[in-house]
């Protein structure tokens, strides 16, 4: 729902161009069913393995069930019962920094 991008300039002994991402996304559920489910969602958000990258203002709602799923780093599971022709929605918000240098991380 937002992938808004923005770069930055900073001066002193190195001049370099950082590139500030914002980034926020909506998973919708739906029971299209007439009977209850019980749904297993796993999505996993971005973890910098990288000095160079940051991955800031992580908010996500509702929270996860489980976070770090099986020691994997980032990845998170929603465990949901859903009625009949029950919808919700999960929210993931993040702002991605990184130099203009190195490629899209999100790639």
């Amino acid at each position: 729902i937002k992938d808004k991008i923005k770069e930055t300039f900073f001066s002193g002994k190195l001049q370099r161009k950082t590139v500030i991402r914002e980034i926020a996304y909506k998973i919708t559920l739906e029971n299209i069913k007439n009977i209850p489910v019980n749904i297993t969602l796993e999505d996993a958000v971005p973890v910098s393995r990288n000095d160079r990258i940051s991955v800031k203002d992580l908010k996500i709602s509702p929270e996860p069930t489980e976070k770090d799923y099986q020691s994997k780093e980032g990845v998170m599971v929603w465990k949901l019962d859903l009625r009949p022709k029950e919808r919700r929605e999960i929210s993931i918000e993040f702002t991605l920094t990184y130099p203009n240098d190195i490629p899209d991380p999100l790639l």
